[in-house]
């Protein structure tokens, strides 16, 4: 079995999330590590890709997701509501591959709440996605790694 060298960097960068999350006594580093999980592509040029379409889909979904919940709560016709809207926001500034994740920071605003106060909620989304992209992208632009074999 091949390990490729993205294979290996996404694993660096998830251990640098997770560990930076650890020693900075942050909540979960969840977010953080699927962000760094999806940022990590085959070239830096697709991980800067990548990454700027997610940043902008989480972007597009916390602001709606945030107004939403100010203005109507989080009822399932009002994350229903935010869904075609996001659609609509994405597709309207040609940003389609921001679409799913737009969605899903939507949802995970207005289904995860729980204690916290939306914007708050929001601000951390944001913020813990974009550690992970950036992460992401310093580990595959400066770790060189190649291919090993750990089975025949």
């Amino acid at each position: 079995m091949k390990i490729g060298a993205r294979n290996i960097k996404t694993a660096i960068a998830v251990i640098i999330v997770v560990q930076l999350f650890i020693i900075l006594n942050w909540d979960s580093p969840f977010y953080a590590a699927i962000a760094a999980v999806i940022g990590m592509q085959n070239t830096v040029e697709n991980s800067y890709k990548v990454s700027i379409n997610r940043m902008i889909g989480t972007v597009i979904g916390g602001i709606v997701g945030f107004l939403l919940t100010i203005l109507f709560g989080n009822n399932t016709i009002i994350i229903g509501l935010g869904i075609i809207l996001v659609i609509a926001i994405c597709n309207h500034f040609n940003k389609v591959n921001a679409v799913v994740i737009s969605c899903i920071v939507l949802i995970a605003i207005m289904t995860n709440l729980k204690d916290k106060l939306p914007h708050i909620y929001a601000i951390h989304r944001v913020f813990e996605t974009s550690i992970g992209l950036f992460v992401a992208i310093i580990v595959n632009k400066f770790f060189k790694i190649e291919k090993f074999k750990i089975f025949k």
